[in-house]
């Protein structure tokens, strides 16, 4: 065998040698160069309240602590603050589905507009079509006028459900934006208490980019 004949065969089993570790170590360890996964941001526009800050507001009647005979009262509400601490993404419009949930702390006055819309959430996500957002309220409180100290504020259920029609699609490697607005029902009931409903859908949505 001479000399050329020698080099063919020996870088030829060297290529071999090399082709069949490259085979067995994406056998035995397979590596993800590329995510699956894309990004899902949402953003809140302004909930627009159906009373006006400032507004004198009515409580009464309420019974006199001192009398327990009823009487009104009346005051003004400066803030109501609302803390979102976590975001649900469903990718179908069932709720029994879990979805994906992603842990956030966002606190927003529902009495002041926002300047701009901010970002509650942003979320690595599957490759999938989101069709409903669960925002979870974790706390609520307001400051009223002529009340000392915060006043906690009631939100039914706890859970701002809003579906996403037509469906948001998630491609991996690329960024999706939801933006939810909506208006804000404020009730504020004969034992002093206040109760929220929020009324939330999507403004608009961006595609894959």
């Amino acid at each position: 065998m001479d000399l050329a004949t020698r080099k063919m065969v020996y870088y030829g089993l060297v290529g071999l040698l090399i082709a069949g570790s490259t085979i067995a170590l994406f056998q035995a360890s397979p590596v993800q160069f590329l995510p699956k996964d894309g990004s899902l941001s949402i953003y809140l526009a302004d909930i627009q309240p159906d009373i006006q800050g400032n507004q004198v507001i009515s409580f009464g009647p309420l019974l006199s602590p001192i009398s327990q005979t009823p009487q009104g009262l009346s005051a003004s509400l400066l803030s109501l603050n609302v803390t979102i601490d976590s975001v649900t993404i469903h990718s179908n419009g069932d709720l029994n589905d879990a979805g994906m949930t992603t842990n956030t702390k966002f606190t927003f006055d529902v009495m002041k507009p926002f300047d701009v819309s901010p970002l509650i959430s942003n979320a690595k996500v599957p490759v999938e079509n989101v069709t409903m957002v669960s925002l979870h309220v974790g706390s609520a409180t307001a400051a009223v006028k002529g009340l000392a100290g915060l006043q906690p504020v009631k939100v039914p259920s706890e859970e701002l459900k809003i579906p996403v029609s037509p469906a948001v699609h998630v491609k991996a490697q690329m960024t999706s934006s939801i933006v939810i607005s909506g208006t804000a029902h404020i009730v504020f009931q004969g034992n002093g208490s206040i109760i929220l409903t929020p009324v939330l859908h999507v403004e608009k949505t961006t595609e894959p980019q």
